[in-house]
C-alpha cells in the first residue's frame, strides 16, 4: 500500500487555527480521493505538522489528488488559503511494509477497542546501513514489533520511501501511545525487558543513526 506524506511548516502563532481549518477546508476534499490516516503536530516545536493518507489505488490515486488541487472548487480554495498559514511544505510517497497496518486493519482494531484513545505518537526514523535493509526489517518484525506491542505500544505504520522520494535506506516507524504517563511506563519497563535489550544491542550494527520526535494527533484524526 502507498501513502502520501506531507510535512508542513505553519507560521508561528497560527498552528491551532491551521489544524482547525484543515479539518473543515482540506480533509473532506482529500477523503474523496484517499483515506486520510491522521493529521499531527510536533509536540515540542511549533512549526512542524504532517498528515498521512493511504492511497487506495496506488499512484493512480494521485490523478484524483491533482484534480482536487487544480480543478475542484474546495481544492482550489484550499490551495489559495493555505498560503496564509504555512511557508513551506513537502510531499512524498511512502511504501507500507508488509507488516505495517492498513487503514482497514486499524479500523478493525478500533472496533475491538484496541486502537483508540491515543494522544501521542512516537515517530522513529532509522537510517539503515547499505546492504542491511532486509536484515533490519526481518529483525524488526521478528523481535522489535512483538516486544513493543507486548509492552503497550501499537504500530501505526512502518514505511520506506517510494521511488526517488526521501533517503535510500530510511525506515519510518510510527507508534501510538495513550499519554505521557503511558510512555513513561513503557520506557521504564523496556529497560528491564531482555527482548528490548537484544534489539537495542543489535541496532548499532544495522543502522548508521536513528532519530525520533513526538507528535500530537488532531482530535479529528482517524489515528487517535
Amino acid at each position: 500500500m502507498l501513502y502520501l506524506y506531507e510535512t508542513t511548516y505553519p507560521y508561528t502563532g497560527v498552528i491551532d487555527e491551521y489544524i482547525k481549518v484543515m479539518e473543515t477546508d482540506l480533509i473532506p476534499g482529500l477523503n474523496r480521493h484517499m483515506r486520510v490516516m491522521g493529521v499531527f503536530r510536533v509536540a515540542f516545536k511549533h512549526r512542524e505538522t504532517f498528515f498521512l493518507s493511504e492511497l487506495p489505488q496506488g499512484t493512480d490515486t494521485l490523478e484524483g489528488l491533482s484534480n482536487f488541487v487544480g480543478r475542484e472548487r474546495d481544492g482550489l480554495m484550499w490551495h489559495r488559503a493555505g498560503f496564509r498559514y504555512r511557508d513551506e511544505w513537502f510531499d512524498s510517497l511512502l511504501e507500507g511494509l508488509p507488516f505495517s497496518p492498513t487503514a482497514e486493519q486499524v479500523k478493525e482494531r478500533q472496533k475491538r477497542g484496541e486502537f483508540t484513545g491515543n494522544d501521542i505518537y512516537y515517530r522513529l526514523i532509522y537510517s539503515v546501513l547499505p546492504g542491511k535493509t532486509d536484515e533490519f526489517l526481518q529483525s524488526f518484525e521478528r523481535e522489535m514489533l512483538p516486544a513493543a506491542e507486548k509492552g503497550g505500544m501499537k504500530l501505526a505504520g512502518c514505511y520506506r520511501w517510494f521511488g526517488a522520494c526521501g533517503e535510500s535506506g530510511e525506515i519510518i516507524t510510527l507508534w501510538a501511545l495513550k499519554n505521557w504517563a503511558h510512555w513513561g511506563e513503557i520506557h521504564e519497563a523496556a529497560k528491564k525487558d531482555p527482548a528490548f535489550k537484544k534489539w537495542a544491542d543489535k541496532v548499532p550494527g544495522l543502522c548508521a543513526e536513528w532519530t525520533y520526535k513526538f507528535f500530537l494527533p488532531a482530535p479529528y484524526s482517524f489515528l487517535h
